[in-house]
């Protein structure tokens, strides 16, 4: 993602289209669901330079104003969990941002300032979008920085707006001499939701780009680049963070586990000791990317109470991954592809071969015994 001149949710959902990506069966999963919209795609010129633009329409009044309004939709929608669960994820936080800003319960916002419709059609076409192009990894380009002044329901407010202020917390930015909105709320949540790192520019081979506009007449383009990767592995920055707990029970601490993997973490542990006056307790460690730094650091102490969190920036080095099936049973089962030292391997999905013993009353070690192609090298 190349945002130097800016980002929008419908600019987003206009470069996907631009990639390949044909939104009409998401336009018919929204109506199908009692939201009567129309995804509208087309080709624009702007300054000599090709590219897209994408319009949300909707009949009669604006059905929808509130996150949990916003979430029903989403449930109702004919899409894969994977979407469902980061289009949910992200509304939420899309209304925690709101609610900071304007000191009131994320529950309790409202969404004004283009519609609540508009809002859902770019979260959820968003990561449709990604998962319909097999899109495993967003690289982001640093943000552009713009100052001045816009003016909304609230009155005048300064640029960035405060909610797309809080979006980009621990992104990096880069300082321009714009003064006028390059990056909306919604924009700024797609690359707080969807981005897995920043870089000054991809590496790969260039499989095609694509130019996409918003709706400023004058606004540059958002630049989306598809790019298959090269390298069998790169370096990545990784943050961990460490804290004792011996004050939470088993449930609670259950709890903390599956919202910290809601909120970005990459991985949680929680190794068992004895604590200060001989307390059962336990070291919980946390893995997480520099881009979501804030926002998992900030689940922590909201989930657990920590009153102190340790932190640690590290390198790792990352494979890339794939998505593929692998053949249980006559069964296709969800995996992920890799390659060690030039051989092509897979490795099946718990949560899908979960799902497959649950279905056939069979038990995981002999779904195991009947993969084709987990840990082994593949055809």
């Amino acid at each position: 993602m190349d945002c130097g001149f800016g980002l929008g949710g419908d600019m987003f959902i206009a470069g996907l289209a631009g990639l390949g990506c044909d939104f009409a069966p998401l336009e018919g999963m929204f109506c199908s669901a009692g939201i009567d919209v129309s995804i509208e795609i087309r080709s624009e010129r702007r300054g000599g330079l090709a590219g897209m633009r994408a319009d949300v329409r909707w009949t009669g009044a604006q059905p929808l104003r509130h996150a949990a309004q916003l979430e029903q939709v989403i449930t109702a929608l004919d899409i894969t969990p994977a979407v469902r669960g980061r289009a949910v994820n992200a509304v939420h936080r899309l209304a925690e941002a709101e609610g900071a800003v304007h000191g009131i319960d994320p529950r309790e916002v409202h969404f004004h300032e283009v519609g609540a419709v508009d809002t859902l059609v770019d979260i959820v076409g968003a990561f449709w979008g990604l998962e319909r192009l097999n899109i495993d990894t967003v690289v982001c380009s640093p943000l552009p920085w713009f100052s001045g002044t816009v003016c909304c329901e609230h009155g005048i407010m300064p640029l960035p707006a405060p909610a797309t202020a809080v979006l980009m917390q621990g992104k990096p930015v880069t300082a321009t001499a714009f003064r006028e909105e390059l990056i909306t709320p919604t924009g700024a949540l797609i690359v707080d939701s969807a981005a897995d790192r920043f870089a000054d520019g991809p590496e790969g081979v260039l499989l095609r780009g694509a130019s996409a506009f918003g709706s400023r007449p004058e606004g540059g383009p958002l630049r989306l680049f598809l790019i298959e990767p090269q390298s069998h592995r790169h370096d990545d920055i990784i943050y961990t963070l460490e804290t004792h707990i011996d004050h939470l029970t088993g449930e609670e601490l259950g709890h903390a586990f599956d919202a910290l993997l809601q909120a970005g973490a990459l991985d949680v542990l929680f190794t068992p000791g004895v604590m200060k006056k001989n307390r059962p307790g336990g070291a919980l460690t946390v893995l997480c990317s520099a881009e979501r730094l804030a926002v998992v650091e900030e689940a922590v102490i909201h989930h657990t109470h920590t009153l102190g969190l340790r932190r640690s920036r590290s390198t790792r080095v990352v494979l890339p991954r794939g998505k593929g099936t692998v053949q249980a049973g006559g069964h296709a089962v969800a995996a992920k592809e890799y390659a060690v030292q030039g051989r092509d391997m897979s490795r099946a999905e718990y949560e899908a071969l979960a799902a497959l013993a649950r279905r056939t009353g069979r038990s995981l070690p002999e779904l195991r015994m009947m993969l084709s192609g987990g840990d082994e090298e593949a055809d």
